[in-house]
C-alpha cells in the first residue's frame, strides 16, 4: 500500500502566526478520502524541525511511506525554511546516504530542481531514491496544487512507473503544466 510522508514549510516565512492553515494538508486529505492513501504530515519552520522529522524515515515504522512530498519555498538547488535558512540539496544528499531508499521523492517547491541533470542523478544515487520529481521554474500555489494532486495520484496508482513513464504521462495528460513549471523526473 502506498503511503505519503509530507513535510511542509510555514509559507509566510513568519513563525509568529500560528493561525495559518496548511496548504498541503487539504491535498493529502483529499487523496486519503478518495484513494485511501494514508499519510504522515508535519509543518516545519526551521532546518532543525526538518532534520528532526525527515530522520523519522530511518525508523522501521516509516518504511512503508514510499512517497516523500516536500512542500517548501525554493530556489536553484535549495529548499528554503521560514526562518530564512536554505538547505542545499547536494549537501543534504551527501549527509543522508540511502535516506530515501526505494522511495519516490517530490519537491513541491519553486525551482529546487533547477540543477544540472548530473547533480540530480547524484542526489538520487546518494539518497538511493527510486525517483526524484520537481520543478525547475517557479510555480504558483493554485495550479501546482492541481498538478501535484494529479502527480501523487498517478504515482500512487502506478507504483512501478519509472521517471520516463511519469514524464511521458505528464506530457500526454498535463503538457501545459510540464512546460510552465519545468517539471522534471529522474
Amino acid at each position: 500500500m502506498n503511503k505519503i510522508f509530507c513535510l511542509e514549510t510555514e509559507w509566510d516565512k513568519s513563525i509568529q502566526d500560528l493561525k495559518k492553515k496548511s496548504a498541503a494538508k487539504s491535498l493529502l486529505e483529499f487523496l486519503e478520502n478518495t484513494l485511501e492513501i494514508p499519510y504522515a504530515f508535519r509543518q516545519v519552520a526551521t532546518s532543525q524541525d526538518f532534520e528532526y522529522y525527515i530522520n523519522h524515515l530511518r525508523f522501521n515504522s516509516y518504511k512503508a511511506y514510499d512517497m516523500i512530498y516536500l512542500c517548501f519555498h525554493g530556489a536553484k538547488s535549495v529548499i528554503e525554511f521560514a526562518n530564512g535558512v536554505n538547505l542545499n540539496l547536494k549537501t543534504f544528499a551527501n549527509k543522508n546516504l540511502n535516506l530515501f531508499e526505494n522511495r519516490n521523492v517530490h519537491f513541491g517547491s519553486c525551482s529546487s530542481l533547477r540543477m544540472k541533470a548530473e547533480e540530480i542523478k547524484e542526489f538520487k544515487e546518494h539518497t538511493n531514491a527510486r525517483m526524484i520529481t520537481g520543478y525547475t521554474k517557479d510555480v504558483d500555489f493554485m495550479t501546482s496544487f492541481v498538478f501535484e494532486l494529479w502527480l501523487l495520484n498517478v504515482i500512487a496508482t502506478h507504483p512501478n512507473y519509472t521517471a520516463k513513464g511519469i514524464i511521458a504521462r505528464a506530457n500526454a495528460e498535463m503538457p501545459s503544466y510540464v512546460k510552465k513549471f519545468g517539471f522534471v523526473a529522474y
